[in-house]
C-alpha cells in the first residue's frame, strides 16, 4: 500500500488516480494535506541507497540509515515510538519480526525521487521488509502508515493482507492519525464533511477496488476504512482486535472471525456497520 497526501485541490484528482495504480508510494503534500494510502504491491526495486558516509543505527526492530548521527538517531527513535504504539493498537504484543525493518531517509526530495524512481508526488514508499523516506515535515505520519503496512503484511501474511486490504489500509491510515495531531483533524473532517453525510456500505467498503473508483470515493473509501478500523480498536479492545486479525489470518469468514473474536458483542460485520453508524453520525 502507501500513502496518499490529500489536499482539496483539483491538482490533487490527478496525482491520486496515478499513484493508486503505482507502487507504494506516498504522495508529498502541497501546502498541507495528509499522507493518505495508495497501493499495496511491491516496490520495484533495486533503488539507490544514500551517498558514502551515511550513518547507521540500530534499535531493537529497526536498522535506519541517514546522514548525521543526531538524525538516525532521532528517526529510529521515532521508528521505535510508532512501532510500539502500533503493536499495543493492534494488540500483537507476541509477534516478533522475522528481522529488522530496514528505513532510509534520504536528504531530500529530490534526493529521494532521483535514487529511487518514484514519481514526483511521492512522499514515501514500501517493499519487502524495508521503508524509503525523506526528511520533510510528514515523516513521522508517512513513516507511521508505512510502517503499519509492513507489520500487518508479515503478521497476516500476503496473502491474507492482500484480501483484506481493506483492514490493512484501514489501519494503516488510522495509525497515520495516530502519530499526529494534524493529521487526525484532517481525517476527522472528511469523516464529518464526506463520510457521515454518504457512508459506503460495508458490503461495498470490503470489496471495493480504489483505482477504479472517482477520485471522490477513494478519497472517501480510505477515510471511512480508517475510522472503521479507528472504531473496532477503540471500542472492542485491542486485545479482541488481536484475536480477530488472528481468525481472519488463520482463513475464518469475517463474521466467524467477528463473533469469535468479540464474544458475541458484534456477530457479524452488520453489527460493527450499525455500531460505528451510529458514533460517526451523532
Amino acid at each position: 500500500m502507501n500513502l496518499l497526501s490529500r489536499n482539496d485541490t483539483g491538482v490533487l484528482a490527478t496525482a491520486l488516480a496515478a499513484c493508486l495504480c503505482c507502487a507504494g508510494c506516498v504522495p508529498a503534500p502541497e501546502g498541507y494535506g495528509s499522507p493518505a494510502a495508495a497501493s499495496s504491491a511491491a516496490l520495484d526495486a533495486p533503488v539507490r541507497g544514500l551517498d558514502p558516509g551515511y550513518k547507521t543505527e540500530e534499535t531493537a526492530h529497526f536498522r535506519l540509515n541517514a546522514y548525521t548521527t543526531a538524525a538516525a538517531a532521532r528517526y529510529a527513535a521515532m521508528c521505535e515510538e510508532n512501532y510500539g504504539r502500533i503493536m499495543q493498537d493492534l494488540g500483537i504484543y507476541s509477534f516478533v519480526p522475522a528481522r529488522p525493518y530496514n528505513v532510509t531517509v534520504y536528504r531530500d526530495a529530490a534526493e529521494y525521487h532521483l535514487k529511487t524512481g518514484q514519481p514526483e508526488w511521492s512522499g514515501g514508499a514500501a517493499y519487502g521488509n524495508a521503508l524509503l523516506l525523506y526528511e520533510s515535515g510528514n515523516l513521522r505520519p508517512a513513516a507511521a502508515h508505512e510502517m503499519t503496512h509492513l507489520v500487518f503484511n508479515e503478521f497476516m501474511g500476503l496473502s491474507q493482507a492482500s484480501q483484506l486490504r481493506w483492514l490493512n489500509e484501514g489501519a494503516a491510515v488510522y495509525e497515520e492519525g495516530r502519530s499526529s495531531s494534524e493529521i487526525s483533524a484532517f481525517y476527522a473532517q472528511k469523516i464529518r464533511e464526506a463520510v457521515a453525510p454518504n457512508p459506503i456500505p460495508f458490503s461495498q467498503m470490503v470489496n471495493l477496488a480504489p483505482q477504479r473508483e472517482t477520485v471522490l470515493n477513494v478519497d472517501r473509501w480510505y477515510s471511512q476504512v480508517g475510522s472503521v478500523a479507528g472504531f473496532m480498536i477503540r471500542t472492542g479492545g485491542s486485545f479482541n482486535f488481536s484475536l480477530f486479525l488472528a481468525k481472519l489470518r488463520d482463513g475464518a469468514p469475517a463474521d466467524q472471525a467477528l463473533d469469535s473474536a468479540y464474544s458475541g458483542a458484534w456477530k457479524k460485520l452488520s453489527d460493527v456497520e450499525q455500531a460505528w453508524l451510529l458514533e460517526v453520525k451523532r
